[in-house]
């Protein structure tokens, strides 16, 4: 990857956290129910997965689909990890706990790096043999 590639995913990284951040305002989904937080895991999980196929088309064109995804799993997963910690732990001085009571927010920083690789992989994977 080049410097650009890198600019360009970080960028993408942080609008997906401000359009995450501005839908869940006005305390980032801690005012929604439980009931309605608990089944929008599988449905964001879902929406990810022609969201994910659509972005490694687009940012890269060398195949490597397993790879790149790892990147994207980076940059959909650290930065986004920073941006929330800044906000929950040190801006609203929740410390690292905010982990656990945005416990919504914590399962995609790992989710990311299962999903993507298995995403890529399919992408890989010979027409006859998916």
């Amino acid at each position: 990857m080049n410097t650009l590639q890198h600019g360009k995913l970080l960028g993408y990284s942080f609008v997906t956290w401000l359009s995450f951040y501005l839908i869940g305002l006005p305390d980032y989904y801690q005012q929604w129910p439980f009931w309605i937080k608990l089944p929008l895991l599988p449905l964001v999980t879902l929406l990810y997965i022609p969201i994910t196929k659509i972005t490694l088309k687009k940012y890269w064109s060398d195949g490597k689909h397993v790879i790149n995804s790892c990147w994207l799993a980076f940059y959909l997963t650290l930065p986004l990890f920073i941006y929330d910690y800044l906000l929950l732990g040190v801006y609203k001085d929740l410390g690292i706990n905010f982990v656990f009571s945005y416990w919504y927010l914590s399962f995609f920083y790992f989710s990311f790096w299962l999903q993507f690789p298995y995403i890529a992989w399919r992408m890989e994977k010979p027409e006859g043999r998916r």
